[in-house]
Parts: structure tokens; sequence; C-alpha cells
């Protein structure tokens, strides 16, 4: 067995030949950086698909409902037009909840599996950003969303309603509110003080009245965010009206139904268009959009590895041939095949060991960078451990023929070795 003394004579060796050894240190640190890279991103995702969603999307279709002036009404909304907009989608709403085939609707600025995002930035201490979107009261029942804490919007919140309004509730999740808030309830509490912003502009003041668990609405493999939901009455004439409408199916309803449902909706709004579409489709379209990158990243990087790997057999093996007479030298003083075997063995893990001890260095630099905010402390370390548990693995599997081979030839052949 090795010990102490025999390590650092390892050490020793691979140090005095490092000039004939760098080649293959560099090798193996550009094996450690994209093992690392691959491992990584299969715990982000696997530790992000472990988590739930925060909402049902089955049984739910998705209609973008636009008006024809919608560029106008976004860019220079006027009070007749917000009006006679919150007007139609009243009509729509009405009409759709009474569809036997539907059962429950609601509207909201951005449905899930989107990834159209609004983003705001708020300081407390320091800046930080929430994503923000606008619901109707019904959006909690259509996707199943649950309440941790405190409530959902409801009829009580039209005292909100209108421009003269200082304070609106929102609900935000639980990362949120840790994010803000800390350990603190944040139930009651501003977001957002009412008043001017640092650029003199007006802002309504947001008041917590719910926390929900999570809502990632990118789906499965998608990061937890700070999450924030507005609310928004179609009663209140003075704001824009959300541009998706959520429709919780009754069980049973297949795609035969959506041409029937674009006819009733073309016929209740002929001035807006509309597009028809299901969150599970939504769903299949989001796990394309992670696992198509992710796939073609592991085939190149299985290529690059698969090549360093062929390639440390060969240097391993030539290095082996080439030092053939020093093998022999060590089994004419004693050693055994297993000697040899290890030594070879120890020798391609002492090269690994430079090559992690440089790869290291570059990973400790790694969280400094602005995408590894994305990444948690655990899937971090994770991704190390299994890189360099990997590299070794690898080495030592690459370098079994090679150290067979020395170790299965004689001395007296050895000796005689040209």
């Amino acid at each position: 067995m090795f010990n102490t003394t025999h390590i650092a004579h390892l050490f020793k060796l691979v140090w005095n030949r490092k000039r004939s050894n760098a080649l293959m240190i560099i090798e193996l640190f550009a094996a450690f950086l994209v093992l690392f890279m691959v491992t990584t991103a299969i715990v982000h995702y696997y530790t992000n698909s472990r988590k739930p969603l925060g909402f049902s999307y089955q049984n739910v279709w998705n209609v973008s409902a636009i008006p024809k002036n919608s560029s106008e009404l976004f860019f220079n909304p006027q009070a007749t037009q917000l009006s006679a907009a919150a007007r139609t989608a009243q009509i729509i709403q009405s009409m759709l909840a009474s569809q036997p085939e539907i059962e429950m609707v609601s509207f909201a600025s951005t449905g899930p599996f989107s990834f159209s995002t609004r983003t705001s930035r708020y300081r407390e201490g320091r800046r930080f950003e929430i994503e923000e979107i606008e619901v109707t009261d019904d959006v909690d029942k259509t996707l199943n969303i649950s309440v941790s804490e405190g409530r959902w919007f409801n009829a009580s919140d039209d005292m909100y309603n209108g421009t003269t309004a200082t304070v609106k509730p929102v609900v935000i999740n639980e990362k949120t509110a840790e994010t803000y808030f800390g350990t603190e309830s944040p139930i009651g509490k501003l977001l957002r003080e009412p008043g001017p912003d640092s650029h003199g502009v007006t802002q309504t003041g947001l008041r917590v009245i719910g926390v929900m668990k999570d809502f990632r609405k990118n789906g499965e493999y998608s990061i937890s965010r700070n999450m924030l939901f507005n609310r928004v009455s179609l009663q209140d004439t003075s704001t824009l009206v959300p541009h998706q409408i959520l429709l919780k199916m009754k069980s049973g309803v297949d795609a035969g139904y959506e041409e029937k449902l674009m006819k009733i909706l073309q016929q209740t709004a002929p001035d807006w268009s509309f597009q028809i579409s299901t969150l599970e489709h939504g769903h299949e379209n989001v796990l394309k959009a992670y696992l198509i990158p992710l796939g073609v990243g592991m085939i190149v990087a299985v290529f690059l590895l698969t090549t360093i790997a062929l390639g440390l057999v060969g240097v391993v093996w030539q290095s082996v041939m080439r030092r053939m007479r020093e093998l022999g030298v060590r089994r004419a003083f004693g050693a055994t095949q297993r000697d040899i075997h290890v030594f070879v063995l120890g020798e391609i893990a002492v090269l690994t060991t430079f090559s992690v001890i440089l790869g290291g260095i570059l990973l400790a630099q790694l969280p400094l960078m602005p995408i590894f905010e994305y990444v948690t402390p655990n899937v971090y370390a994770a991704g190390v451990v299994i890189s360099i548990l990997g590299m070794y693995l690898g080495t030592v599997v690459c370098a079994l023929y090679p150290s067979r081979i020395a170790a299965v030839v004689q001395p007296s052949e050895a000796l005689r070795y040209e």
C-alpha cells in the first residue's frame, strides 16, 4: 500500500517532469472545466425540476386578446379608449363564463410559460428586481394558486380602483418576502411607499395582502424569481386591460372546441384579434427551449471529453513504453506487478490533482460573475465535487490498460527494451 512517502515521491517525480507533463496537465485542466459546466447544468436543472411550479396548467387554455388599436392604447391611452376596452373585456368575460365548457375565466398581462416579462427595480438597502404581472381576481382559481399567508384579491379591493388611489394591494411570492422583509411577516406592510420617486414621478404605494409559495411561470427548469401580482379590475376603466385570457376548461373538453370558441370571441368582439393555445402546449415549448440547448451542449461536451480521454490513453501508453527501462529497474529491485500498476495510476492521479488545483483556482472566481447569481451555492458545490470525482474516475479508467501493460512486462524484457 502507498503511504505518505510514496505519495510525496510521486509528486516529486511529476514535478521534476513538469515540462513534459505540462501539456497533459493543460489537457486535463480543459477536461475539468468542460465536465464542471456539464455537471453544474445538469444538477441545476435537476434541482429546479424537483421544486413545485406553484400553479397548475392542465386543462387551462390561453387566449391572446388584443384590440386593433392596442399600440395607441399602450403609448397614448385616452380615457374614452380605455373605457371602451374595459367594457369590451367585461362583455368577453361574461360571454365566456356562460359557456358550459368553461369552468373559470380570468385575465393576466402575461400567461404561464411565456418568456415575456415586465421587471421593476426596488431599493431596500440594495437594489433587487421583481417581475410584475397584472391579474384579475379569479387567476388563483384558474391556475390553482395557493396563498400561504394572507389572502388573494377579491371584490373588497375595488376600493383601490381608479387613478386617485395612493396605495394598491399586491400579492408576492415567498422569495420576494424573504428578499425584502427578511424573517418578518410582510402582510399589511408597504413594499413601496407612495409618493415621488428619485426622478420626481409620482408612484402608487404597494401594500402586501398575501404571500404565495412560488410562481415559476417559465417551467420546471427555471429558477425562482421575485414575483409580484398587481390587481386589475375590469370595472376599473382607467387602466389597461390585460391582454391574456386564461380559461380553465372542464374535464373532457378537447381541441375540437377551439373552432367554436374562436367564433364566439370574434362575434363578441369583432374589433379585437384572438389567438388560442393551451398551457400544456406552451409547457412543451418551454421544456424544448431549455432541453434542446442543454442536449446540444452535452453532445459537444461528450465529444470533447471522449477526444480528451482517447488522447489521454495514448499519452499514458506512450509514456509507459518510453519508460519501460525505468519500470524494469523497479521490478528488478523487488517491485511487484501490483506496485507497478499502482505506480502508473498514482502518477496519473497526481497529474489530475495539479489540473484540479488549477481548475479550482479558476472556479473560485466564477461566483463573482453575474451569471452565477442564478446558481445556488449548493448546485455550485455539487458541480465542483462531482467534477472532481469524475476527473479522478475518468483518468484512472483511461490509465488502467496502459498500467496493466506496464505491470505484466517481466524485468528482463523491460531491461532489454529498445
